[in-house]
């Protein structure tokens, strides 16, 4: 049974994510390197390390971090995880997004310490992620995923087994192409039905129930709370943009036998292009109204 869990890096989905793990009960431990990502955890007794080795006691290690550089550093690196392993096997929970080869790598590398390690990158942005429904899907070994169940319903509602180690990235990048698509045509969308009198929170339930269906539109206050979190500086916006870019870059390296993908490649292209016009349309989403 899993009543130890470290979460490894902080930030604007992890925090909520680390939040929601401490409200159901689970002994928490954070790591970040930023002090003030941690504040708000210490200020509540939770144990703060930024050290990933610290964590290494834990019967569950939570990773949140961005890249796949990042993901072998906080694993494999001197201060890593791998480094704090003695006599304790903690279950790795690779939850950030990267290649499917990056996890299968990682688990090569740590078979001789006897840590098992599970893929389970989520969807559902900042706004899910503080509500805890978001949605996870796992790659791995059925009785991994089985054990890590009731701790994934800490910040999930929608939980997949994917199938073997890998796969729960996989279904996740090219869920996130589909998303990205969305996500930057949708703030354009919502913009002009503004600019036309269009009140967006009684146009959702229109679009929910027609071709415009999408993850904006279960409930009227999903995409200004959503785009309100994602311009909160600009610094966050331009973050993001970056993480977008990552994720397309994946979803072309795992596409690289599945023909031209123009579409994809178009789409990466103008993802280099977003600048202060993109920002503005997305305050004008955030800034609409919420209710009826």
């Amino acid at each position: 049974m899993i009543r130890t869990v470290a979460v490894i890096g902080v930030g604007a989905m992890g925090a909520p994510m680390a939040m929601n793990i401490h409200k159901a009960g689970f002994d928490l431990t954070v790591c970040d390197r930023n002090p003030d990502a941690l504040a708000p955890f210490a200020a509540l007794g939770v144990r703060c390390v930024q050290e990933a080795r610290a964590c290494a006691g834990c019967d569950a290690v939570i990773v949140l971090v961005a890249t796949p550089q990042q993901a072998r550093s906080v694993v494999l690196g001197e201060q890593g995880l791998r480094a704090g392993i003695d006599g304790r096997e903690p279950l790795l929970v690779m939850m950030g997004t990267v290649a499917p080869d990056t996890v299968r790598e990682l688990a090569q590398e740590l078979e001789p310490t006897g840590l098992r390690i599970v893929d389970a990158p989520v969807s559902g942005g900042p706004v899910k992620a503080k509500a805890g429904t978001l949605a996870i899907m796992m790659g791995g070994a059925a009785e991994d995923v089985d054990r890590l169940r009731p701790l994934m319903q800490a910040i999930g509602t929608n939980i997949f087994h994917c199938g073997p180690l890998g796969t729960g990235q996989a279904t996740k990048i090219v869920n996130n192409l589909v998303g990205i698509t969305t996500l930057m045509v949708a703030a354009e969308a919502y913009r002009i039905a503004g600019d036309n009198g269009i009140h967006l929170p009684d146009a959702i339930p229109v679009f929910e129930a027609g071709s415009g269906r999408n993850f904006f539109t279960a409930h009227p206050k999903d995409a200004p709370e959503a785009y309100t979190a994602w311009t909160a500086t600009r610094a966050e916006f331009d973050n993001l943009q970056s993480i977008l870019r990552k994720d397309i870059d994946l979803a072309l390296t795992i596409g690289a036998g599945s023909g031209d993908l123009p579409f994809t490649r178009a789409l990466r292209a103008l993802l280099d292009t977003v600048g202060d016009d993109t920002f503005e349309t997305w305050r004008a989403v955030a800034a609409a109204p919420r209710q009826s």
